[in-house]
């Protein structure tokens, strides 16, 4: 019994260490608003209405980060120094992979052999392949 309340509490250590971390290391981002994230988006790829702040939205849902915090031009690699623990920033990425995946599958078009390295080029792949955050809303809520 003991080594298991030991375990447990190892297990939220980690978990409190990990959030502090991040909390710590998010101060270091400055917040990009909506409208500086869509000109610079739109200065490097096809703009393309609503769809462009709801892939910001997804993938900072995905990687458990504030969205205001991402911009277009972030590499992913050096967004995994603000995401928390390595395994946070793993899976999340994994679960984008997943997602841009399927979301190609659905459209029967053919994966981007490289993952795309920005957060720009992610939301570009992402419109390519007629991604509707409405149906992943309405598949989140059945």
């Amino acid at each position: 019994m003991n080594l298991m309340l030991w375990l447990i509490m190892g297990g939220l250590g980690v978990a409190a260490a990990s959030l502090l971390f991040k909390k710590r290391k998010l101060t270091q981002l400055s917040n990009v608003s909506d409208d500086t994230f869509l000109t610079r988006y739109e200065s490097k790829f096809d703009p393309s209405g609503g769809k462009v702040l709801e892939g910001r939205r997804f993938i900072a849902k995905h990687l458990g980060l504030p969205w205001q915090k991402l911009s277009p031009e972030q590499r992913f690699e050096w967004i995994s120094q603000f995401t928390g623990f390595v395994a946070e920033y793993e899976v999340g990425m994994g679960d984008l992979e997943d997602e841009l995946s399927e979301m190609y599958s659905r459209a029967g078009l053919k994966r981007p052999s490289p993952f795309p390295a920005t957060v720009g080029e992610f939301i570009n792949e992402m419109v390519k392949a007629n991604w509707d955050p409405e149906s992943e809303t309405k598949q989140a809520n059945d």
